[in-house]
């Protein structure tokens, strides 16, 4: 009954606290009325969806852009949804979901509904959260798949953690090794009658996903694994996250260090690792292959390319040469842009981006009117995070808490992978921390709670109310320039608070 009560207000806090986060969004966010930015790609291909042309922005997974023509469809479609209420208003319930789901991973980090409401809170107070959410680009999807991703792992965790060890021969890799063969064997029969035409690199990618998703039904049906559900939930949420975009693949990474830990920790006490591997690697597998067989069905059905008039259905080994394609471009991309940003300044908001600016007046300062739209993390949850990642790490090792590690170990493989990037990068390439370090945030938080509880709770709760404050004052100090509202010159040129944040 108590469980059942906690669960009941849990959903509503995420209620609450998703309708005020859908409401803010949704205020203006038609606002500028034409494509701005990357708008020009992905807006772009809905209409190129619907029309059953050649989708001129191949460089990335189609899953968003499927999104947003989903998005436009809801609004009526071609001409009618074709507008900025069509194509930004799934980005604006994608941002409300984040932060939903932010509330109920911090809630698990935490263990308190409390401290789970103030992340999330802190998260929807954020101005990059804030600006990605209105505009009909990947991120606020990627952000929302990054989350869930989040969440359904540290289930997963949990569920396998306190699930009961079994000795190191229960189901021995040889009995596990012939239900791979015989899911191999089964994989090639279909691949070989059914695909036979295609190229050998078509092939062997449809054998290593045909058996993966036949091993892993097999292991799931048979053995009830602990935190079956939740690891089917990560890896479809995973699979929508790199069929977004592919730096969500470091998502995986946070898999493999845990699982691959466990699975040493295992070894050496001689037990079986909580973590069945294989399973999760074919779960891992098969899902990514689904859900990208699911988003490439227009497609499969045809596309208008550009050199011929009707539509030419694509095959297997099209999409597979898409992704080699795809893969080339980033790897050799060299460009340049004003607003580009290196991946050490991320942390420290050093470079804003300029999505959309209109200016007004006479020319003169006091009279010139300036309508903007930046993205840029409010500074004072981006810059406190600087103390509080490290010392949720500190925390993670002297408690031993799993939650407190699965953070920090999502934002180090979600941010210094791009150290390695030969690409041109952004700061919203960092979008993906930003609702961690609201949880890190509220973790110092309620680790000074906890250290001035004895000597002065009153004090303790006013820094922890007082933070959230400021947090939400600069939120509001910074709205102008974040929702397209026309203001005067002067008071825009006031809110580039750092040198390297003009021009």
């Amino acid at each position: 009954m108590i469980a059942r009560s906690q669960r009941a207000r849990d959903a509503a806090i995420a209620a609450a606290l998703g309708i005020a986060s859908f409401i803010l969004l949704f205020i203006r966010y038609w606002v500028p009325s034409g494509k701005i930015f990357d708008e020009v790609y992905f807006a772009r291909a809905a209409e190129e969806y619907l029309q059953r042309r050649y989708i001129y922005e191949n460089t990335h997974p189609p899953v968003t852009k499927l999104l947003i023509t989903l998005s436009v469809i809801m609004f009526g479609g071609l001409p009618n949804g074709d507008t900025s209420y069509g194509w930004r208003f799934l980005n604006v319930v994608a941002g409300a979901l984040a932060v939903v789901i932010c509330f109920y991973l911090a809630k698990r980090i935490t263990r308190s509904s409390l401290f789970g409401a103030y992340a999330a809170l802190l998260f929807g107070l954020d101005g990059m959260h804030y600006a990605q959410s209105r505009i009909a680009t990947p991120e606020a999807f990627v952000v929302c798949f990054s989350m869930l991703t989040l969440y359904a792992f540290c289930r997963y965790w949990d569920a396998v953690v306190a699930a009961p060890e079994q000795p190191i021969g229960h189901r021995g890799w040889q009995e596990r090794g012939l239900e791979w063969l015989a899911s191999l064997a089964l994989a090639a029969v279909i691949v070989f009658m059914r695909f036979g035409h295609e190229t050998l690199a078509a092939r062997i990618v449809l054998l290593v996903i045909f058996s993966s998703c036949f091993y892993a039904v097999y292991r799931l049906w048979r053995e009830r694994s602990p935190g079956a559900m939740w690891l089917v939930s990560f890896a479809f949420a995973a699979a929508l996250l790199v069929a977004s975009k592919w730096y969500g693949v470091m998502a995986y990474g946070v898999a493999a260090v845990v699982v691959g830990y466990a699975a040493v920790r295992a070894w050496a006490a001689r037990r079986a690792s909580p973590f069945p591997i294989d399973l999760v690697a074919a779960t891992v597998v098969g899902s990514v292959g689904i859900v990208y067989a699911l988003a490439y069905i227009p497609h499969f059905i045809g596309l208008r390319d550009l050199q011929t008039l009707p539509p030419r259905p694509y095959t297997v080994s099209d999409v597979v040469t898409m992704q080699v394609n795809a893969f080339l471009y980033h790897d050799h991309l060299r460009a340049t842009h004003p607003y580009a940003s290196p991946w050490w300044s991320w942390p420290l908001d050093l470079r804003p981006l300029l999505y959309s600016a209109q200016y007004g007046g006479t020319g003169n300062q006091d009279t010139t009117t300036a309508a903007m739209i930046y993205s840029f993390p409010n500074p004072l949850l981006l810059w406190p995070g600087l103390v509080s990642v490290p010392l949720v790490a500190v925390l993670a090792f002297m408690r031993r808490n799993r939650g407190y590690a699965l953070v920090v170990l999502a934002y180090l493989l979600q941010w210094l992978p791009w150290m390695f990037s030969p690409r041109i990068a952004f700061l919203y390439h960092f979008y993906v921390n930003i609702p961690l370090i609201a949880i890190c945030n509220t973790v110092m938080m309620q680790f000074i709670l906890e250290i001035m509880r004895r000597n002065d709770p009153k004090a303790a709760r006013w820094i922890v109310a007082g933070y959230l404050g400021l947090v939400a004052l600069a939120f509001i100090y910074f709205f102008p320039i974040l929702s397209s509202m026309t203001i005067s010159q002067n008071a825009w040129l006031q809110r580039l608070w750092l040198p390297s944040w003009h021009g």
